[in-house]
């Protein structure tokens, strides 16, 4: 209504110049050259208003031949741009969906009429890749790890693709660059230590798992127990090098980082036991007995004196188990010493007792030998060794794999420092649909 307001009063602005001037018309002389021009003042108002209509036509007309004129219109630019994001736009949906071969085929025709730009190497490599055609996904990554936005999602592409090509050098290296792109990065960070780790490569290891503990990415109660296993590796490797020296020093590292860490102690145990000091590997795994009664200890334990007598060995498990005589682990071990030593009588009461408060596999085992030792029926605890549970074992948190040993990555799932000692009610099932990428063989120990 306001619009139409001031219309009308235009109009009536105008018709009431045109009536004055049609009524006081005016002369006008102009003397140009020699030249004389005589006029009214009428017509040369109408005369400069036609003039400026010509010059608003001229400016229109420009102006619509550099936006709307077919090809040279810089409109087709931007409606060709439009009609390219609704393609981008569209093969995205399209990848969600599963459709990966509409994808690609969108996303192609998208970057015909689209400028360069990162998103469409992102979407034509994924979809690539869901088709199979590695090849061109790594095509794809490359072209655009050379863009200026996308450099760090390319390298993260090309990283996965050396990765699942068995490349785990490459996969370093890239992570390595993927790093001095962006320093702060959790996804370079992480994989930058899974990868330093794979490789063995303990001190760039050790130092990229300080910067994801600086970062804030990891706990620091989480990172020096990570420490610790990274010590226990090293150590390990040492070890097997022949380096006696350097292993000790870091499984005594490991333990100062973690004090319950089995896998160390039982290896330094087992260094001080070939270097021929008895009374100090004794005292290190009885002092680790008295915190957590562990099988690994136990079997350590056995290995300082193989000649003693079965009386002596049953008096050393006595005094073992002296501080913490109601653990499983530890009528576990009294049960085997008592059977060793042919005391039936003595071993019945404290088996009874361990199956009463922890029937496992290994205590119904024990029960048997011991039925067809006293001479008693057997297929009661035969049937009940059948339905009976491991106790204790290895596994790891990440994907429920079982192994017999600790190692730095689950030999399952490559999860760094997630195999776990469980008692039988903290187990949690295996993860059903886990497939791994690649199995990075480490060292690994039986404990």
């Amino acid at each position: 209504m306001t619009r139409v307001f001031f219309w009308f009063v235009g109009f009536l602005v105008v018709t009431w110049a045109a009536v004055w001037l049609a009524d006081n018309p005016g002369d006008v002389t102009i003397d140009f050259q020699g030249l004389r021009f005589y006029s009214s003042f009428a017509e040369l108002t109408v005369i400069a208003a036609l003039l400026a209509l010509l010059a608003g036509a001229l400016v229109w007309l420009v102006g619509w031949i550099r936006r709307d004129m077919p090809i040279l219109g810089s409109n087709q630019v931007v409606k060709r741009q439009t009609r390219g994001l609704k393609m981008l736009n569209q093969s995205l949906v399209a990848l969600s969906a599963g459709d990966h071969k509409l994808a690609g085929r969108l996303i192609g025709q998208a970057e015909v009429l689209l400028p360069p730009q990162p998103m469409v190497h992102l979407i034509a490599a994924e979809a690539a890749q869901r088709g199979g055609d590695h090849a061109a996904a790594a095509k794809r990554y490359a072209s655009l790890e050379e863009t200026e936005d996308g450099r760090l999602l390319g390298l993260r592409g090309l990283l996965s693709e050396a990765k699942r090509t068995g490349r785990e050098n490459e996969a370093l290296r890239l992570a390595r660059v993927a790093f001095e792109e962006n320093r702060k990065s959790p996804w370079v960070l992480k994989t930058l230590f899974a990868l330093e780790v794979a490789a063995g490569n303990w001190t760039e290891a050790e130092a990229a798992l300080a910067k994801v503990v600086r970062e804030g990415l990891l706990e620091k109660e989480l990172g020096i127990q990570h420490q610790g296993a990274l010590a226990y590796a090293e150590a390990a490797q040492l070890n097997l090098k022949g380096d006696r020296t350097g292993a000790r020093k870091g499984f005594k590292r490991a333990i100062s980082l973690r004090p319950t860490f089995t896998p160390a102690i039982v290896a330094l145990a087992r260094l001080d036991l070939s270097d021929g000091n008895r009374k100090r590997a004794e005292k290190l795994v009885k002092d680790a007995w008295n915190t957590d009664p562990h099988p690994g200890l136990a079997r350590i334990f056995k290995e300082l004196d193989v000649a003693e007598s079965k009386i002596d060995w049953l008096k050393r498990v006595r005094r073992l188990i002296d501080k913490r005589p109601d653990h499983p682990g530890s009528l576990l071990l009294l049960t085997d010493a008592l059977m060793d030593a042919g005391e039936y009588d003595v071993a019945k009461p404290v088996l009874d007792k361990l199956i009463k408060e922890s029937p496992t596999r290994e205590a119904w085992q024990f029960r048997l030998a011991l039925a067809h030792a006293l001479g008693e029926d057997p297929d009661p605890i035969e049937a009940a060794l059948a339905h009976a549970e491991d106790g204790a074992l290895w596994q790891c948190s990440d994907c429920g794999h079982k192994p017999k040993g600790w190692s730095p990555l689950c030999t399952n799932c490559d999860s760094f420092d997630t195999t776990e000692w469980r008692q039988k009610a903290d187990l949690t099932a295996p993860a059903t649909t886990f497939q791994p990428d690649s199995t990075i063989a480490l060292i690994s120990e039986t404990v």
